[in-house]
């Protein structure tokens, strides 16, 4: 996963009459869509991103669960990835070595204390 980086810069000339008539730097968008940082330390950069989000609750969905907590159980930004899931509100997929359910325990706890807890 390599960070993701939009910027639109200054726009000198473009076709349109209205552009036109404003265009003198004229800043149309200037948009950045940034990865944090610790995700291109992540152990799972370079593991199949579907593993990461199992489907439902069959064998095989909870197998696919224990192998990317495995995954994040080796990682150095686990960390960083759970602290990151709890304050985005990620719902699915496991992050920082936790579940959806796992995760809203922790969550709930969060907005308690504050303190990130995890298990």
């Amino acid at each position: 996963m390599l960070p993701y980086v939009l910027n639109f810069s200054t726009i000198n000339s473009l076709d349109c009459e209205t552009i036109h008539k404003v265009r003198n730097n004229v800043q149309i968008v200037n948009f950045d869509l940034e990865q944090e940082l610790w995700m291109q330390e992540g152990a799972c950069v370079f593991a199949d991103p579907d593993l990461f989000f199992p489907v439902g609750s069959s064998m095989k969905a909870l197998k696919q669960a224990a192998e990317a907590k495995a995954i994040c159980n080796e990682c150095d930004v686990k960390i960083e990835c759970l602290e990151y899931a709890i304050r985005t509100n990620q719902d699915s997929g496991v992050w920082g070595g936790a579940t959806e359910d796992e995760r809203k325990s922790i969550r709930r706890e969060y907005k308690k204390t504050g303190t990130l807890v995890s298990s």
